[in-house]
């Protein structure tokens, strides 16, 4: 099916799922996953350049914080911590792991808060890809950071290998995969079965991402790509694997980390991690 399907109920499905991932989303994706450690790892070194200096000061809003991970970094180093989320089992989790101080259970495409309230908006976690009208959440994301305020987040490409796999496996439109291949404007609506439901994913290309950004008064500060030559092995196995594809894929990690800091390599990587900043 095609991104531009716009769900009414996209957000109660993405709620629904991660109600159900609360209880065991750290075990299942940091623990059991070697690729999201991986992930996790690369958006840490980001964070840890930002966060543990001084080119941000006091406010930071945790969207799409889920259980709490990033909030009690950002808790740990001072901050104060706004902890959005649609999901409010993975808020409840927040809190009651004394993770989260200030928990808010809403949708990023109408944030409530006021303008120019927050020095920093985190979003970790492939965020914007479950939202649909993602660029709304951008906007609302301009509206509440002050001038200077920085927006980190990661952001799945459209444009890799391992999208390609997954036009050939029909998990992705292949008429969507060409179009942004040829224009750089496509995206797809990702599409996979739970229960009887279906969860909507939204996939980006670097053009698409670069314009969102500019269109919202941000300026890039940073984009690394994050498995760049380790996405020729396809996500569904690289994701759950051990043995021998674990090995392989721990080879290529420190030839990512070269590659995905350099044009044209990082735009073909599996995820895009962006650092921008509003101009004002």
């Amino acid at each position: 099916m095609e991104g531009d399907d716009q769900s009414s109920s996209y957000e109660s499905i993405v709620s629904t799922v991660y109600d159900e991932l609360a209880p065991v989303y750290e075990r299942v994706f940091l623990r059991l996953s070697q690729y999201y450690r991986h992930v996790y790892n690369e958006l840490y070194e980001i964070f840890r350049n930002y966060f543990d200096g001084v080119k941000i000061h006091s406010k930071v809003l945790d969207l799409g914080s889920g259980t709490g991970i990033w909030t009690m970094l950002l808790r740990r180093r001072g901050y104060h911590v706004i902890s959005l989320d649609i999901s409010r089992a993975s808020l409840i989790k927040c809190v009651r792991s004394s993770r989260c101080s200030d928990p808010v259970q809403g949708d990023a495409v109408k944030l409530p808060f006021r303008d120019g309230y927050f020095d920093a908006v985190i979003a970790y976690g492939s965020v914007f890809n479950h939202i649909v009208r993602s660029e709304e959440a951008f906007r609302e994301v301009s509206r509440v950071l002050g001038s200077g305020g920085y927006l980190l987040f990661d952001v799945d490409n459209l444009v890799c290998p391992d999208m390609a796999y997954e036009a050939l496996l029909g998990g992705v439109s292949i008429r969507g995969f060409l179009k942004g291949l040829i224009s750089g404007k496509g995206h797809v609506g990702y599409w996979y079965g739970h229960g009887s439901e279906a969860i909507p994913l939204r996939f980006f290309t670097v053009k698409e991402i670069l314009s969102i950004l500019s269109n919202y008064g941000f300026e890039v500060v940073s984009l690394k790509g994050i498995h760049v030559l380790s996405n020729v092995i396809p996500s569904r196995i690289h994701q759950w694997s051990g043995g021998k594809i674990t090995k392989v894929a721990s080879l290529l990690y420190s030839l990512d980390n070269i590659l995905g800091k350099h044009i044209p390599f990082k735009y073909v990587a599996t995820t895009f991690l962006v650092v921008s900043r509003k101009l004002n």
